[in-house]
Order: structure tokens, then C-alpha cells, then sequence
């Protein structure tokens, strides 16, 4: 009876060595050198099976195959293949019997059919592992040592029938509950990374939130001179009084969708508040913003003119701010910014203004 419980002793001790691999990943910023320690850890894992072999009347050596089978389904072939080197050195060490034969079995094999099931999903974690691979597996594996005891034997007693399968019983629990464990880590990583989604987006528009464009602007700003414009919807509050504030949400959607559409690649869009928008640009050109801000205000105009019932003209104004240097304060660019937009509105709106021309009005109207 003693040694049925080898098995399960060596499947309890698999799964807490996978409950701390969890752990640790979780615990600590390791994504970047995933590559490598995956491979080591269920390397690591494998020799551990190794040092428990089960009694041979169970007809299998150890459970190392588990180890191998997770990693090829979790993360693909060349990763599967990887995590069976240090086993196979450890083999080598201890001289096995057939060791060549073990080690092609127990080791390259499961990796080659496990990787059969890979999806690259599994291992982003955006797709849970289905407990049915797991079946698939275990179940192959269970009719090939039935086949191969007995071509090797030319029989098949009911006894080696019987070990058989309730070596099936522990290698199945025990890859369900490593990949129930797996899953469960995926759903919590997925659920934290849909908060912090919400956290840093806007939930009328879908555009980035203030909170989340401050922290990428000051990065952006800290290595190179940027431009900032301020965005904002000419008579708005006008639009709400007349049609109501679903409409007025909706025009907010229709609007943060044009400017996304028409705004460059590199640069960032954001919703600033209300009505307002905001846009880091990395073009600092004064000729090549004018076009840009240009550009923007016009595409507005334009969807709206053809696409909206409304009688009344959809536009925007534009505020644009200058970075005189690397590492200027942000805040100081978006006043800066906010004070060009006040002037385009004061202007006669569908505009824009640079905070520079400004300057050099007031400095003209203070000359005379």
C-alpha cells in the first residue's frame, strides 16, 4: 500500500512547487527574462520528480513528464524543449539505465505532444487552458505505455492494467489542478489589468483619461522639446441646453473619434475634462503645427457638416504651447496651451492660436 503513496506524495509536492512559481511571478517584475526562467524552473521541477522514482510496479520512473507537459502547452516547443535540457544532463549524472531511451520518452517526447496543443494565448494569459488538453494528454500517454508494455512483453495483465490507471488518476488530478492554478493567476492578472484599463480611461469617450496622460507626457518631455494643444468644442454648453446631455455625450464620442482618426500616429490623445481635449504632439515646427491644428479643426467641421441633422456648425479651437526645451514643466506647457485656447475662442472660434503670437501681440500692443 506504501507505494501508492509515492505518486501522491510526488504530485503534492509538484503542486506546491507550482503554487511558488505563481507567486514569484506575480510578486516580482520577471516577464522580460521569462524565456529563460521558464525553462529553468520546470527543469528545476523535473529533477525534483527525479529524485522520487516510483516503485517499478507502477511501471512508471517518476512524474519529470509533468513538468514538461505544462511548459509545452503554456509555452510552446522551442520553451518545452529548452526546460528539458537540465533533466537530461541530470539523467546522464546518475547514469540510468537506458537513459537515452528515458529521456526521449519522458522528456523530448512530452514536449513534442504537448506543443500539439500550444496556443500563444495560453501563454499571454488572455486565454484560459482547457482542462480537456490535459485529458488529450494524460490519455495518450496512458494508451501508448499500455501499447508499448505490451509489445515488450507480449502480454497485459489485469494488475499492470490496473497501476496503469491509477497512475492515469494522479497524473490527470494533478495537471488539472496546475492548470485550474494557472487559469486562476490568468483571471486575477486579467481583472487587475481591466481596473487599471478603467482607471486610466475615459468612459464616455474610450480615450485616454488626464490621470494616465500627465505621467507619459513628463516622460515624453523629459527626453525631447514637445508641443501641446488644447482642445475644445465651440458652444457646447449651447448643444447640451438645446438637445440634452445624451446627445451632448454622443457628440463627445462622434468628436473624440474624428480627432483619433486624424491625429499623427506617434502622438497622444487624451480627454482633458468636460468638453476639452489634449494632444502631446511631437512636431514642434511652428509651420507644421499651424497645418496640423489646421488639419483638425477642419476634419470636424467637415463630419459634421455633412453628417450631422444639426443646422448649427460643429467646430473646434485650438490652443498650442511650444516646449522651449527638454525637461520644461508640463503644467507650465498645458497653461500655456489653455491660454492660446482662450484666445482662439475670443477670436471667433474654429481656430487656432499659438501661445508665441500672444506674446508678441501683447508686446506690440504694449509698445504703442
Amino acid at each position: 500500500m506504501n507505494e501508492y503513496l509515492v505518486p501522491l506524495t510526488s504530485a503534492c509536492t509538484l503542486v506546491t512547487l507550482n503554487y511558488i512559481a505563481i507567486k514569484v511571478r506575480s510578486k516580482m517584475l520577471i516577464d522580460r527574462y521569462e524565456l529563460f526562467l521558464a525553462p529553468l524552473l520546470t527543469g528545476l521541477a523535473c529533477i525534483i520528480m527525479m529524485l522520487e522514482p516510483l516503485p517499478a510496479s507502477l511501471g512508471m520512473i517518476d512524474l519529470r513528464s509533468l513538468p514538461i507537459f505544462m511548459a509545452g502547452l503554456r509555452y510552446g516547443l522551442p520553451i518545452a524543449l529548452f526546460s528539458t535540457l537540465l533533466p537530461s544532463v541530470f539523467s546522464y549524472i546518475l547514469h540510468e539505465s537506458h537513459g537515452w531511451v528515458i529521456i526521449a520518452q519522458y522528456l523530448v517526447g512530452p514536449a513534442l505532444l504537448s506543443s500539439i496543443f500550444h496556443n500563444k494565448e495560453y501563454r499571454s494569459g488572455f486565454m484560459d487552458i482547457p482542462i480537456r488538453h490535459c485529458l488529450q494528454i494524460c490519455s495518450f500517454v496512458f494508451l501508448l505505455d499500455l501499447s508499448t508494455h505490451r509489445l515488450i512483453t507480449s502480454s497485459l495483465s489485469w494488475h499492470y492494467a490496473g497501476d496503469q490507471t491509477f497512475m492515469l488518476a494522479i497524473m490527470s488530478a494533478t495537471f488539472i489542478v496546475i492548470i485550474v492554478m494557472v487559469n486562476d493567476e490568468n483571471k486575477n492578472w486579467r481583472m487587475q489589468r481591466q481596473l487599471e484599463l478603467q482607471a486610466n480611461q475615459d468612459g464616455l469617450t474610450k480615450l485616454p483619461n488626464l490621470r494616465s496622460f500627465m505621467p507619459i507626457a513628463s516622460n515624453v518631455l523629459r527626453k525631447r522639446k514637445v508641443a501641446i494643444m488644447m482642445i475644445d468644442i465651440d458652444n457646447f454648453k449651447q448643444y447640451n441646453d438645446q438637445y440634452g446631455h445624451l446627445e451632448g455625450d454622443q457628440l463627445l464620442r462622434e468628436i473624440s473619434s474624428v480627432l483619433r482618426s486624424h491625429i499623427d500616429e506617434q502622438d497622444y490623445l487624451a480627454r482633458y475634462g468636460g468638453e476639452e481635449f489634449i494632444l502631446l504632439s511631437t512636431e514642434i515646427d511652428p509651420l507644421r503645427l499651424a497645418v496640423y491644428a489646421g488639419r483638425l479643426c477642419n476634419a470636424v467641421a467637415d463630419a459634421f457638416l455633412t453628417s450631422n441633422e444639426n443646422p448649427s456648425p460643429i467646430t473646434i479651437s485650438i490652443g498650442i504651447s511650444i516646449a522651449d526645451s527638454p525637461q520644461s514643466e508640463l503644467t507650465l506647457i498645458i497653461s500655456k496651451a489653455d491660454h492660446a485656447l482662450y484666445a482662439s475662442k475670443h477670436s471667433g472660434k474654429n481656430r487656432y492660436t499659438f501661445h508665441s503670437h500672444i506674446i508678441n501681440d501683447d508686446k506690440q500692443m504694449n509698445a504703442y
